[in-house]
């Protein structure tokens, strides 16, 4: 009787660790892909914003140069800079949704910062805007690197 209560329990103890053990590692893989989806979606994200910040800047060229060479500005000019800069702010939304790593948005802020004051900055100052946009956009681009392949 003794020895047919301990298979028992036994039998039990076992099949509750092995309950145990199953949920431990859906667990864990629920968490791997989540971590996974989060990466992936950030690796989106990232590129997409430094892709519009390179179409922005693109745009705010073109019309300093226009503006150098005495051309007037075209309706066409500036829906395409209105479309560009609308492009940077989704891009940004895009990263919001993607993380919430404070280091991460605040670098990404001041690429989107120094990109859109590059069109209104007198012309003796284009250089040096100029500068600050790029060396903030590979800021972003390394920094956000580094989070996509942490």
């Amino acid at each position: 009787m003794i020895t047919t209560l301990i298979a028992v329990l036994g039998t039990l103890a076992g099949a509750v660790v092995a309950g145990l053990m199953q949920h431990l590692t859906s667990t864990r893989t629920a968490r791997a892909a989540e971590a996974e989806r989060r990466r992936q979606a950030l690796a989106a994200a990232v590129p997409a914003l430094l892709a519009a910040l390179v179409g922005h800047r693109e745009r705010q060229y073109l019309k300093i140069v226009a503006r150098r060479e005495g051309r007037e500005d075209s309706a066409e000019a500036r829906q395409a800079r209105y479309a560009a800069r609308s492009a940077v702010t989704s891009a940004m939304d895009g990263l919001y949704m993607a993380t919430d790593n404070a280091d991460l948005l605040a670098v990404a802020q001041e690429a989107v910062d120094a990109a859109m004051a590059l069109g209104d900055v007198p012309d003796a100052e284009v250089d040096a805007a100029g500068l600050l946009a790029r060396e903030t956009h590979t800021a972003l681009r390394v920094v956000g690197a580094g989070h996509v392949h942490a």
